[in-house]
């Protein structure tokens, strides 16, 4: 079974991580490269689901920390632990928020975006 499954919906991409799954840097990696074939050179919005992931190994921190695919993150978990787990983020150059509502989630991710005013994705540096 794959530690995680993505999907583009309206717009945004979307990551599912597995329960119980540790992100290390190769997963990591393997994560954004699935995520690359549904958006290409074009720069929209992540909400990623991370309930019930184990942990995030360093170099798994580092690399997600200083990528910048992504017009916007949303990190969505259940509890403080899964919050504990997002930080990370602090230091990404990338909008990052962490939520515990999905719905919250994709509307912040909509706000602004050129998703929500049916505009065509900005390219990527």
């Amino acid at each position: 079974m794959d530690p995680f499954s993505t999907h583009l919906d309206k717009g945004i991409l979307w990551l599912r991580w597995r329960r119980g799954v540790e992100i290390t840097h190769p997963r990591a990696v393997a994560a954004a490269r699935a995520l690359a074939e549904f958006h290409g050179p074009a720069t929209l919005p992540l909400l990623v689901h991370m309930h019930g992931i184990t942990g995030i190994t360093p170099e798994a921190r580092v690399g997600m920390a200083a990528y910048r695919g992504f017009s916007r993150v949303a990190l969505v978990g259940e509890d403080a632990v899964d919050e504990v787990m997002s930080g990370f983020s602090h230091r990404s150059p990338t909008d990052t928020r962490f939520f515990t509502s999905e719905a919250e989630a994709v509307a912040w991710l909509l706000t602004g975006s050129s998703v929500r005013q049916g505009l065509a994705p900005a390219p990527r540096d």
